[in-house]
This record gives structure tokens, sequence and C-alpha cells, in this order.
């Protein structure tokens, strides 16, 4: 009795609201059918861009470049020229220039309607090798950067202790793990942060050819770390010592390879 009940109250009340629940049918057939106007208006529209002319790559600016030709990064990018920058990815590109050994990373950002500024970050040069006459640029990280007749204009530290004739561009100077790569790493850190706070750095050379005495030259007194324990505190000890006046133009050696105080030779000038 309760069921024919409520059935009887659910059509009574769908006869007494018909043309309500019919206008909200409606009215919600009307909303899908304008979102599904919207949609396809907004996929037409995105179509016909993609295929103007008005977005087609026509300009190219790159942007960081110092020791990597910003000729050849053009001719890489602007095989690109004509394509409609809404979609082109410029992947290809982008690992086509990572392949210089000079670069870190490269980022390209589009500037509508049709231009690209390509920038590229750079390994900075900081060591140099010789061997048989060449002069080998090596990075911060013991990336070798390029093979050289010559070094003039750049400023560099001399890297003794590694074999270069098999070192190619692109690739470690050693082998990765070995114990001199991560003393060249250790010592490139305390380098540039003594650079960045010193008026001109003096370091002319490190040696690692003995990883259990390590050295530094500066300026014509040598630096003796021994080993890389303490190598930071052991560095500006022996700096605080070398720059005072009276150690101007000396040439010698701090020895500061032991716990106590350094050891300091100087050559007597005749």
């Amino acid at each position: 009795m309760g069921k024919k009940s409520n059935n009887l109250e659910k059509g009574n009340y769908i006869i007494e609201n018909k043309e309500k629940l019919l206008y909200k049918r409606k009215k919600r057939k009307k909303i899908r059918g304008l979102l599904l106007l919207v949609i396809i208006m907004i996929t037409t529209l995105i179509t016909l861009c993609m295929k103007l002319p008005y977005f087609n790559l026509q300009k190219i600016e790159i942007i960081g470049n110092v020791n990597s030709s910003k000729t050849e990064i053009n001719n890489i990018a602007k095989t690109h020229l004509g394509s409609n920058i809404l979609y082109d990815t410029f992947s290809d590109s982008k690992k086509q220039i990572m392949k210089d050994p000079y670069i870190l990373s490269v980022k390209v950002k589009k500037v509508f309607p049709s231009k690209i500024i390509i920038e590229v970050t750079e390994k900075e040069a900081m060591f140099y090798g010789k061997s048989n006459g060449n002069y080998y640029i090596i990075d911060d990280k013991g990336w070798l950067l390029q093979k050289r007749s010559n070094i003039q204009g750049m400023k560099l530290v001399n890297l003794i202790g590694f074999n270069y004739d098999k070192a190619q561009a692109g690739s470690l100077i050693a082998t990765k793990g070995d114990r001199k790569i991560d003393i060249l790493v250790l010592m490139a850190s305390i380098i540039k942060n003594y650079d960045e706070n010193s008026k001109s750095s003096k370091i002319m050379m490190v040696d690692v050819h003995n990883v259990l005495d390590i050295r530094v030259l500066y300026e014509n007194m040598y630096i003796k770390f021994g080993t890389t324990h303490d190598l930071k505190n052991k560095f500006n000890k022996a700096i605080n010592i070398i720059t005072q006046p009276q150690y101007k133009n000396a040439k010698g050696y701090v020895d500061v390879s032991f716990t106590g105080s350094p050891v300091i030779y100087v050559e007597h000038q005749k």
C-alpha cells in the first residue's frame, strides 16, 4: 500500500511540474550545445593559428655565448625558419647545440609572433694543460673544452698531473672516480672563492700529479698542501702568509701539509 502511495505521489509531481521539468531539460541541452560549440570554435581557432604564416619563425637571437660560435648555433637553429613557433619545440636543435663541449645548457624562449631567443650557458674555462705544443682548455669539473695552439687573452691556471695526449674534447681528462678529478674540483672551488674576494689572483699553477703532495704556485711561492685534508683552511693559512709585504716578489715555499705552524722557506736573492 505504501509503495503504491509513493508511486502515485511521484506521478502527481511529474504531472504538476511537467513544464518546469521540460524547461530544465531544454536548458541543460542548450548549455551542452553551447559548450560543444565553444570547444569546436577554440579547436578551429587553434588549428587556423597553427597554419597562419603570421606565427612562422622569422628571427633568431642568440645570447650568452662567449667561447661557443654564434654562427654555428645560428646555422643549427635556422633549419627551423618558417616553422610555426606555436607547436615547434626546437628539441632537435637544442640537442645539436649541446654537443658543443663549451655548452652547459640551452634554453629557447618564444617571442610571439615570429621570433625565438636562444640562451646558452657555457662551462667556465679555468685551467689549461700543455703537451706537445698544444694547450688543453679545462673547466672547473675536469671536462676538456678545447684543444688549441695558444691561450692568448685567456686567464687560466696551469694544471699539472694529467695525461692530455689522449684527452678528447667533451670528455673528462681522467676516468670518473679518479682522485685527481676530485682534487681538481675541490681546488677549483677554493680558487674561485678566493678570486671573487681578492683584487687580483696570482695563482699560476696547480700540481696534482701526486695526490699526497698537492701543490699550488702563487706568483713565485709554492704552497705545499700534502693531502686534501682540511684543504680550504690550509689554503687560507698559506695565502695569509704569502700576501704579507715581506714576501712580495719572494721565491720559495710555504708548507702547510701538517698540523702546527707552517714552514716558510725563502730563497736568498743575490
